[in-house]
C-alpha cells in the first residue's frame, strides 16, 4: 500500500471501512468503488465516505514528498493520490501552517509599517501651513468653487471625490489634484475608509475615489472660513492663468456633451482619440463658444452615425473618424467664413460651480466667444490694453455704422457717440446704447409702414 494510515478510532467496522476505501493494488487502482462501500456503514445525513473517514484516519501518500520537509504529504481523498512517485510541489499540511504563520506575521508587520507611513504623511501635512495671499488666481478660483460644490465640507470637515462632482461638468477629479498637487489640500488617511491605502511591492497606493481631503491650514490664528471669506475679496491680476482655467474648464463642458452623445449613438473611442479631440477643442475654444463647439459636436457624432450604416463601415471605423470630422470641420467654418449655430446647455448638464463663478466674476458663459473670454478678463484682470479694446469692439462699431448708413443716419449717429462720450460714458456703453436706439426707430418705422399697423387683434 502506498497510503500511510494515523487511525483516529478504535471501532474494528470504522477500521475496515477505512483500509478497505484506501486499498490500492499495485498498479495504484484502488481496489473497491466509493459507491459500494458507501453502504457499508449508515453515514450521517449529508455527510460523505470521504469526510467520514477523514474524521477517523490521516492518510498521508508515500508518493508524494513535501518540498520543504520531505516528509510525506497528507491527502483527504482518493483524487489527491498519486499512481507514480514525483516529488509534490504543494508543502505538507504542518509546512503549510507554518508558512501561512509566517505570512500573517509578514502582513501584521506590512500592516504596521503601512500605519506608520501613512500617520507621518498626515503629520508632515499639518505641520505645513499656507500663505493663501500668495496663491495663484487659478488655484483662487478653483478653491471658491470647491468650497461652494461641498459646502461646508471644505471648511468644517472632509470630502471625497464623488462630493466634487458638482465643481464641473467633467473632469472634477483633475481639477481636485490641481489642488492637491499645488499643496492646498489636505490628504487625511484616518478619515479614509479602510482599504483606501494599500502596499503594491515595495510602494503604497492608493483608492482615489475613497480619499480624504481637507483644505489646508492657512497662517496661524486664520480659520479656514475666514480663509474662504479673504479669498472671495481677491483682486484678480493673473489674465493667462484664469483664462487657461477657463480653457480647462470649457473643455471639459464640450466634452461631457460629446461623451453623452457618443454613449447616445453607440459611439466608443480610445484615450488617444479623446485626448485628440481635447486638443482641437482646446484650441478652438481661443475663438468660439461652448455653446457653438456643442453643434460641432452633435453634427460630427450624427454624421459619423449616419456613416456606420454605409457598406463598408461599421460602428468602430465610423466612431474612428470623429476626431478628424471635428478637426475638418472647424478648418471649414474658419476657411469659409462659416457662423457656426449655438445650441442651448442640455438640461441633464449643469454647467458646474466654477462655471456659475466665472460668470459672476468675469461675466463669462458657455455662449461667450474665445476672443470675448479673453478680453473680459484681460479687463478684470486690469490687463486690458489699447488693441484690447480696439480688437472687442471693433465688429459692434462695424455693424453699428453699416446700420446707420442703411438707415441714412451716420451723421446723427456719430453726433450722439460725441455726446455720450462728452457725458461720461465709455465706447462700449456708447456703441450699445446707439444700437439699442436704432433697432428701435428701425422697428417704429417699419410698424407704421405696416398695411396693419393700429388694426385691433
Amino acid at each position: 500500500m502506498t497510503i500511510r494510515l494515523q487511525l483516529l478510532t478504535e471501532d474494528p467496522t470504522e477500521i475496515e471501512l477505512i483500509q478497505r476505501y484506501w486499498a490500492m493494488d499495485e498498479s495504484g487502482q484502488f481496489l473497491e468503488k466509493v459507491s459500494a462501500l458507501s453502504e457499508v456503514l449508515q453515514l450521517p445525513q449529508g455527510v460523505t465516505l470521504a469526510a467520514f473517514i477523514g474524521q477517523r484516519c490521516t492518510a498521508f501518500d508515500e508518493k508524494q514528498i513535501c518540498p520543504q520537509c520531505e516528509e510525506q504529504v497528507e491527502i483527504r481523498n482518493r483524487s489527491q493520490a498519486w499512481r507514480s512517485a514525483l516529488r509534490s510541489t504543494s508543502l505538507c499540511t504542518l509546512c503549510q501552517q507554518e508558512r501561512a504563520a509566517l505570512a500573517r506575521e509578514a502582513e501584521k508587520k506590512k500592516a504596521a509599517e503601512l500605519e506608520a507611513l501613512l500617520a507621518e504623511y498626515r503629520h508632515n501635512q499639518v505641520c505645513r501651513v499656507v500663505d493663501y495671499s500668495a496663491v495663484a488666481d487659478a488655484h483662487v478660483l478653483l478653491l471658491l468653487a470647491l468650497d461652494k460644490a461641498v459646502m461646508p465640507r471644505l471648511t468644517d470637515a472632509w470630502f471625497t471625490l464623488a462630493d466634487c462632482r458638482g465643481l464641473a461638468p467633467r473632469y472634477f477629479d483633475n481639477f481636485v489634484e490641481t489642488l492637491k498637487s499645488a499643496g492646498l489640500l489636505l490628504e487625511d488617511p484616518s478619515k479614509a475608509k479602510p482599504g483606501t491605502y494599500y502596499w503594491n511591492g515595495d510602494d503604497v497606493w492608493q483608492i482615489s475615489a475613497q480619499v480624504a481631503y481637507q483644505l489646508m491650514p492657512g497662517c496661524a490664528g486664520v480659520d479656514a472660513n475666514e480663509v474662504i471669506r479673504s479669498l472671495s475679496a481677491r483682486v484678480y491680476t493673473d489674465r493667462d492663468g484664469v483664462f487657461n482655467l477657463w480653457l480647462d474648464y470649457a473643455v471639459a463642458d464640450v466634452m461631457c456633451y460629446l461623451g453623452d452623445q457618443c454613449k447616445w449613438y453607440g459611439h466608443e473611442l480610445g484615450e488617444q482619440e479623446w485626448d485628440e479631440i481635447k486638443s482641437t477643442l482646446r484650441a478652438a475654444l481661443h475663438t468660439y463658444s461652448v455653446s457653438q463647439l456643442w453643434f460641432v459636436a452633435w453634427k460630427v457624432v450624427k454624421d459619423a452615425a449616419s456613416l456606420a450604416s454605409h457598406q463598408y463601415y461599421n460602428r468602430v471605423k465610423a466612431a474612428a473618424t470623429i476626431p478628424g470630422k471635428i478637426r475638418r470641420y472647424l478648418e471649414r467654418v474658419k476657411r469659409e467664413s462659416i457662423e457656426l449655430r449655438s445650441w442651448s446647455r442640455p438640461e441633464q448638464q449643469p454647467g458646474g460651480t466654477l462655471g456659475m463663478l466665472f460668470d459672476e466674476v468675469f461675466g463669462i458663459d458657455e455662449d461667450t466667444s474665445g476672443v470675448a473670454a479673453t478680453l473680459r478678463i484681460a479687463r478684470v484682470t486690469g490687463q486690458e490694453s489699447a488693441d484690447d479694446v480696439d480688437t472687442e469692439w471693433c465688429a459692434p462699431i462695424r455693424e453699428l455704422m453699416i446700420d446707420a448708413l442703411a438707415q441714412d443716419a451716420g451723421a446723427s449717429v456719430m453726433l450722439r457717440f460725441a455726446e455720450l462720450i462728452r457725458a461720461g460714458y465709455d465706447v462700449g456703453c456708447a456703441v450699445e446704447e446707439i444700437g439699442v436706439s436704432l433697432q428701435r426707430e428701425h422697428a417704429d418705422d417699419h410698424s407704421l409702414q405696416s398695411p396693419n399697423a393700429g388694426q385691433q387683434s
